[in-house]
């Protein structure tokens, strides 16, 4: 079984959970988690419990997340810092609905991944490119759109 399929299916649960919550497409989410920390391979995911390069803000520190240093876009920036996954799942979706950057991807039905992942590209989530179609990939490559028709 392929590294994505394992970490979807290790994942699911919390994605789905999300999408029963705030309507973010679990596909869009896992995929994101794939990416985002290398199917949980990544220094923040092993390190902070962090899967989706969520930085931490002013108000994330003084509220007393704690967070960890890293090198990303420049040296030592602030990431944040979660007790476990599903903390850092819960904050990626009140991350997204909190930030009116992201306002457009709650106009799209929680069934359509393939608009999600082009809002979130156009609201500028990551700094690399064709961030939509590297998710979408993942998506099809997958079969993750399940886990949607599974919540739906």
């Amino acid at each position: 079984m392929s590294k994505n399929k394992e970490y979807a299916e290790q994942y699911a649960e919390y994605a789905m959970e999300q999408m029963r919550r705030y309507g973010i497409p679990a596909s869009v989410t896992l995929a994101q988690g794939i990416l985002e920390s290398s199917n949980g391979q990544s220094r923040l995911a092993q390190n902070e419990n962090n899967h989706f390069g969520i930085k931490a803000t002013p108000r994330w520190i003084a509220d007393g997340g704690r967070y960890g240093l890293y090198s990303d876009d420049k040296p030592d920036e602030k990431f944040c810092s979660y007790d476990s996954v599903a903390d850092s799942y819960e904050h990626h979706s009140l991350f997204l609905k909190e930030n009116n950057r992201y306002a457009g991807c709650f106009q799209l039905a929680p069934n359509d991944y393939k608009g999600w992942a082009q809002e979130l590209e156009k609201a500028g989530y990551a700094t690399g490119g064709n961030y939509a179609d590297k998710l979408q990939h993942i998506i099809e490559q997958n079969g993750l759109q399940q886990y949607d028709l599974q919540v739906m």
